[in-house]
């Protein structure tokens, strides 16, 4: 499948954070200057982690105001619709975009976000939901706090909690209370693990009962983990671009052993603009990495779909879109 194919097929992201895919165009029309792309992306040659994360400084102080915040979520659903994803998660932590506002609380930025997906799926025909980020950082206390949110948007716009943060230093398994609390007030959550930190954080996500896993770069050559994630179909949310950049990679990308072990797998951007890429640039660095035939480029989309928080009729309308492009093909 060559690129302009890849761009055609219908396209689900499971795996993207509004503060990291903000558009120069739209970054420059907040700031009221002109915004250089070098302000907001990484290149290949991303030394660490820290200098990834210093790109997110700017969008989050622009991001501080709701009427930005709803704005923002529909520059991030324009941009996927150009290259016909039919289906998008957008994550990130209200907590922090209320923490840079004066006058905007984390439910504000929640109501926000919401008005943006409606807004987006009526301007651009592309469906969405929002993922709540939890901090690794942050005190249970606030993270609760988030959980509350997504629990009285669950539904309504919001599909699910993450857990986000510095992973190395904040390890998995000390947030047993936070989703034990969700799996009590029925609240489906991700769980960053496996991107900075060992197998060890993949295995904690997997006993809190994570529904989908971000990045699990750490279950490369893990047998009894990849049998457990082929056993349970528990999705792993890959980020080939930016497991590169962050230096989660640094030699063979893993893609083509967790399929040939059976793995759900996804591939998604992380961040748009600080990764500098789209769906369809990660589609085809995945298809290079693992050689992947037509067929398995379509398996991996049909995987996100059956493994995102979509509604059902949705679902079932991209799937029916997948197969209608696998016979023209």
């Amino acid at each position: 499948m060559d690129r302009a194919q890849i761009k055609a097929m219908p396209k689900v992201e499971l795996h993207c954070h509004l503060d990291g895919s903000l558009s120069p165009e739209f970054m420059s029309s907040q700031l009221g200057r002109k915004v250089d792309k070098r302000e907001l992306s990484v290149s290949m040659d991303c030394e660490s982690l820290n200098e990834y994360l210093e790109k997110f400084d700017l969008p989050i102080q622009v991001l501080s105001t709701k009427d930005a915040v709803r704005d923002g979520v529909v520059d991030v659903m324009r941009q996927a619709a150009t290259e016909n994803v039919r289906y998008i998660e957008i994550r990130y932590d209200p907590i922090c975009l209320s923490a840079a506002s004066k006058s905007m609380s984390p439910e504000d930025a929640v109501q926000a976000s919401i008005d943006g997906l409606h807004i987006g799926e009526e301007k651009y025909g592309i469906r969405g939901n929002i993922i709540l980020c939890a901090m690794r950082h942050f005190d249970l206390e606030k993270n609760l706090s988030t959980l509350a949110l997504a629990k009285k948007y669950l539904g309504k716009g919001v599909c699910a909690l993450d857990l986000a943060g510095a992973e190395a230093l904040y390890p998995t398994a000390g947030f047993e209370e936070l989703f034990a609390t969700a799996r009590k007030i029925n609240v489906p959550f991700v769980i960053h693990a496996g991107e900075a930190a060992g197998p060890e954080s993949v295995r904690a996500a997997l006993d809190f009962g994570a529904s989908r896993i971000g990045h699990g770069i750490a279950v490369s050559g893990q047998s009894d983990l990849k049998r457990e994630l082929k056993e349970k179909q528990i999705a792993l949310e890959m980020c080939p671009t930016s497991n590169f950049q962050t230096k989660a990679v640094k030699n063979k990308y893993p893609l083509r052993e967790f399929l040939d072990a059976g793995l759900a797998v996804t591939i998604n951007t992380d961040n748009r603009t600080v990764s500098d890429t789209t769906l369809t640039n990660d589609l085809e660095l995945a298809a290079r990495l693992a050689d992947l035939s037509d067929s398995e480029l379509i398996t991996l989309e049909k995987t996100a779909v059956e493994s995102s928080f979509a509604d059902e009729a949705t679902k079932q309308s991209i799937l029916e879109e997948l197969d209608e492009f696998s016979e023209q093909m």
